[in-house]
């Protein structure tokens, strides 16, 4: 299936998921920092749950920033989409200049018309 120029192509989605996976890890960091105040002020122990929040959000920290990291090494390559654009514009050169040729004839046709309705003198 043809992609449009501009589509969303692999290193695109690489890039938004890192970010996604690093706003992740960004939430589950502040979860586990408000966990650890909780549980600082005396009102519960949530100890636990600040470990985890800190340990997923260290997953997620670490897996955005490797996938950010291996998107932004690969070079950007529009020249899968330039053969195709070329392709879509050599199709339009075609379609023009079928039309053109048919619009000549019609023109021609309507002008040698127009001479036979015109008046002999």
């Amino acid at each position: 299936m043809a992609q449009s120029p501009g589509g969303w192509d692999g290193r695109r989605r690489a890039l938004a998921l890192g970010m996604i996976s690093n706003v992740i890890g960004a939430l589950a960091a502040a979860g586990a920092a408000i966990a650890a105040w909780l549980t600082t002020t005396g009102q519960s122990d949530l100890t636990q749950w600040a470990l985890i929040l800190a340990g997923i959000g260290g997953v997620f920290v670490a897996k955005g920033t490797v996938i950010l990291a291996i998107a932004e090494s690969r070079p950007y390559a529009p020249q899968d989409g330039v053969l195709e654009l070329q392709q879509r514009l050599t199709a339009l050169e075609n379609r023009l200049s079928a039309r053109s040729s048919g619009l000549v004839g019609r023109l021609e046709q309507i002008e040698a018309d127009l001479a036979d309705l015109r008046p002999r003198s």
